[in-house]
């Protein structure tokens, strides 16, 4: 595949986060940095890319959605249905973008705040929901066989959308399908708790879709089938951007990444849900062996006792200084009774 079939589109960004349509190509390793970017954070010194302009110092997006759809040709993906998207040509220069780097940086920042962080991506038959907050994603279908229950449903996507061709009982059509559910499931979960939407801390979500290359390497790329999986994509990931900006009210970044093939993968080194459960009762601190962190007022707190000990060490030593030099026949209270005294001697 060539390099160009690689695309980074953004669906929605707030208007205060401002991309340039004339940017050069970016680079799949610098896409972490450019989540970080976005969020007022710092990225890595190597960073350099003209397509984002100097974000806002007093205003930051609350959350960011990056939704990476692996086996498709971003040209054929046609997702700018708004006149706030911009698509950018995604070059490849490493094997795995590594969200964990973006997660770092969120944590290290309002880690005792406790972020909404999910990251979803399923296999053929396990689904791996990872978040900072798996009291949430209890309900949320582990597996596929569990997920096709759901999609027989009335209330599933099924009766949302229009599938055309593709069948839940076929195992291609069901991962694709499967995954999109899931994407709704975590929307539906987020609505119910808007107490996270709502908070202080930044949200991240890294979703990835593989069942639409799942149906291409099943089917055939001029297959039916593959046709009305990419029609039911791009209608779903158009209305889940509108459920993005309607619950973070228009505060949120929503990035799509296509990548043809299995040639790059999205991916963060973390626990899953079982063992995030598990863990429930320990600290983040605790559970990843940090050391404990400086209290937000430490800097402070330093500077005023840092200074004020310099300033009282200058002060006694003047003071020192003075006392040392002071000529005794002068009229002063410290030398009256000692003067008295050598008369009478």
């Amino acid at each position: 595949m060539a390099a160009s079939s690689h695309e980074f589109t953004v669906l929605h960004a707030p208007s205060f986060v401002k991309f340039s349509k004339s940017a050069p190509h970016l680079q799949s390793s610098s896409v972490p940095d450019l989540i970080s970017s976005i969020y007022g954070l710092s990225p890595s010194k190597s960073f350099r890319w003209s397509g984002l302009q100097v974000p806002s110092l007093f205003r930051r997006p609350k959350a960011n959605v990056l939704v990476t759809i692996l086996g498709m040709d971003g040209k054929i993906l046609n997702l700018q249905h708004s006149k706030d998207a911009f698509q950018f040509n995604l070059d490849k220069d490493i094997p795995v973008i590594d969200t964990q780097r973006v997660v770092n940086n969120i944590e290290s920042e309002f880690g005792d705040k406790t972020p909404l962080i999910v990251d979803l991506s399923a296999d053929r038959t396990v689904v791996d929901l990872r978040s900072h907050h798996p009291e949430l994603f209890h309900s949320v279908p582990a597996t596929l066989t569990k997920m096709s229950e759901v999609l027989s449903e009335g209330s599933s996507l099924t009766n949302s959308y229009n599938l055309g061709s593709l069948n839940i009982t076929q195992d291609k059509d069901m991962l694709l399908l499967a995954e999109l559910q899931l994407i709704q499931e975590i929307l539906d979960v987020v609505s119910l708790n808007k107490h996270l939407v709502t908070d202080s801390s930044p949200d991240f979500y890294s979703l990835s879709i593989s069942g639409f290359q799942a149906v291409v390497d099943h089917y055939g790329e001029q297959s039916e089938q593959a046709r009305d999986a990419l029609k039911l994509l791009t209608e779903f990931l158009n209305k889940m951007t509108e459920t993005f900006r309607r619950l973070y009210s228009d505060s949120v970044v929503v990035e799509v990444i296509t990548l043809p093939g299995s040639s790059v993968n999205i991916g963060r080194k973390s626990r899953s849900l079982m063992a995030e459960a598990d863990n429930s009762g320990e600290t983040f601190a605790q559970r990843t062996n940090l050391a404990p962190e400086y209290d937000e007022n430490y800097s402070v707190f330093f500077n005023i006792i840092l200074w004020m000990m310099i300033v009282l060490a200058l002060a006694t030593y003047a003071i020192c200084y003075s006392m040392w030099h002071m000529d005794p026949g002068r009229d002063s209270i410290i030398y009256r009774m000692t003067s008295q005294r050598m008369k009478k001697d």
